[in-house]
């Protein structure tokens, strides 16, 4: 097996175990078993737990950027992106065990990633915050809305509706329920 099939095959695997178990609870030795490899094979390919794990971050990472940027791209308003953003975000999350393992890992495990300073609720706040910013500089919210409350309240509803996906493993309605939630919230600041 090359040493980039290997790679794979142990963000596969890990990503798997890492979905459903908190980081600091799965060994390489896990995930070797679960790959059916060596422990050696591991190592040929990351140094350590944490760097697998920094592997699953950087993709669950870049996962949200272009599910953002996608929503940008088909979207017609800011509200609509936001809403797209959600579905896709939601879309991710129902069919790539990777990026489950890195919301995981993003919400539990961050203090073991220090030197990535993540945090899931200022990351999503801010980016709701500036595109409601947007609907609103572009007359699409309802006067004296309190968009920054708004802001916050999405981003709680979305990241709870996530902790409710990942508890009752019910992923493939991800999709359907991200974006209710932000239907829903934005629907008390539309015009």
């Amino acid at each position: 097996m090359s040493e980039n099939r290997l790679r794979e095959s142990i963000i596969a695997s890990g990503s798997r175990l890492l979905a459903k178990r908190p980081f600091e609870t799965v060994t390489s030795r896990d995930i070797a078993a679960a790959a059916s490899i060596s422990e050696s094979d591991f190592s040929k390919c990351f140094s350590s737990m944490h760097d697998l794990g920094a592997a699953i971050l950087t993709y669950e990472g870049s996962s949200m950027r272009a599910a953002q940027k996608k929503a940008t791209a088909m979207a017609d308003t800011p509200l609509d992106r936001l809403i797209l953003a959600f579905r896709f975000v939601g879309e991710n999350l129902a069919v790539d065990s990777t990026v489950r393992a890195g919301i995981r890992i993003a919400g539990e495990s961050h203090h073991c990633f220090p030197e990535r300073q993540i945090d899931p609720f200022r990351t999503w706040q801010s980016f709701i915050l500036a595109v409601l910013a947007e609907a609103d500089a572009h007359g699409s919210l309802r006067k004296g809305s309190d968009y920054e409350g708004t802001a916050w309240l999405l981003t709680a509803a979305g990241l709870g509706t996530k902790d409710l996906l990942m508890f009752t493993e019910a992923w493939h309605d991800a999709p359907q329920l991200l974006e209710q939630c932000a239907r829903l919230t934005i629907s008390t600041i539309i015009q």
